[in-house]
């Protein structure tokens, strides 16, 4: 998939593992999605979530909708990635 780094200034072809290995070294990476998600309960919507490492094995995902940041946040271990880390479904993925 594509991604475009911010600090390289140039677009990458990605996988989602070399996406989970720059979170894990202290990169960030953003995805926009086309439409609002929304979580099982209905209780957040978002349509942007940014993905950071907290300490090397633990991951915290921030959410956006229509631009403004959400107070939510969610943290997840290397193996909740399988499940919620979707970059694949993003319309817009940025390194950061």
């Amino acid at each position: 998939m594509k991604a475009y780094d911010m600090i390289q200034k140039k677009e990458l072809d990605v996988t989602r593992k070399e996406l989970i290995d720059l979170i894990l070294h202290d990169r960030q990476v953003d995805l926009a999605f086309a439409q609002p998600r929304s979580d099982e309960d209905g209780y957040l919507t978002w349509d942007a979530e940014n993905w950071t490492c907290v300490d090397g094995k633990r991951f915290i995902r921030c959410y956006s909708l229509k631009g403004r940041v959400l107070r939510d946040s969610t943290t997840h271990n290397i193996y909740d990635m399988d499940n919620d880390f979707c970059p694949e479904e993003a319309k817009e993925v940025q390194i950061n």
